[in-house]
């Protein structure tokens, strides 16, 4: 018996020290917080999901964002700028699918909810603390690249803005995780694949671009979308949200997320 309790023990009394011997690390400016942190540890057990569960931290806002392995969530979080280190999450809600990580999710949710403090690891990480100084979340940011994620309509190619009223609405749909495009450029499907650079912040480029092959009565539309993906090389997103694509550092493409 003593030999199953003890390391457990001893793991235990590690684990809460990692939060206490960060204390001379200095603080954290609410600005470090602001974008999306992988959520890569609970309660001392690594995250192993193919697509991590994340959260995200809005400065301006005072919410967070993000999801437990299922389900997004959303909430409000306060920093304590009187008190070093203290980060309060205020309580969470989280839409209501089934998935196949719902236990991995419950972990999530539960840590978080324990959250009164916090610590910057030496790696760039940041631990999440309960109200005994134990890391109960540990964080490390996202790459940039996953702000492409998900659909994004397209409503201006080079200098013309694309028509609302469209039978069919241009989009983009990225998967990062496994970095391949599909979407419409407003009469064909199309689909390929994307690389990014997380060397270089916001570089990307569209490969391998593929559209059905139906004729439509006005292709000059279809035509610039097709145009402008192979021309691609950077991106960005723009203070109203939404991304641009740029090629030779002229924005060529604006859209804006589903």
């Amino acid at each position: 018996m003593k030999k199953k309790i003890i390391p457990a023990f001893a793991l235990a009394m590690l684990t809460m020290a990692s939060c206490q011997t960060s204390k001379n690390t200095a603080m954290l400016s609410p600005a470090d917080f602001e974008g999306e942190w992988n959520i890569v540890e609970v309660n001392g057990s690594a995250i192993t999901l193919k697509e991590s569960p994340y959260i995200g931290f809005d400065i301006e806002q005072g919410r967070v964002y993000g999801n437990a392995g299922c389900n997004n969530i959303m909430g409000s979080f306060q920093l304590n700028k009187e008190k070093a280190g203290s980060l309060e999450l205020g309580q969470m809600a989280s839409t209501m699918m089934a998935g196949p990580n719902m236990d991995t999710e419950r972990n999530v949710l539960n840590a978080l909810g324990q959250v009164k403090s916090y610590q910057p690891m030496e790696n760039g990480e940041i631990a999440l603390c309960n109200d005994n100084d134990r890391p109960v979340v540990i964080l490390k940011k996202r790459a940039e690249s996953h702000k492409l994620n998900g659909e994004w309509n397209i409503i201006k190619v080079y200098d013309n803005n694309v028509p609302d009223n469209l039978e069919k609405q241009p989009f983009l749909a990225f998967d990062v995780a496994q970095k391949v495009m599909h979407g419409c450029a407003g009469c064909n499907n199309i689909h390929g694949s994307f690389v990014t650079d997380e060397g270089q912040k916001h570089t990307l480029a569209f490969q391998g671009v593929a559209a059905t092959r139906m004729m439509c009565p006005d292709m000059e539309l279809e035509n610039n979308i097709m145009k402008a993906l192979n021309q691609t090389q950077t991106y960005s997103v723009l203070d109203n949200g939404h991304l641009a694509l740029y090629a030779d550092g002229k924005q060529i493409m604006e859209l804006v997320k589903k």
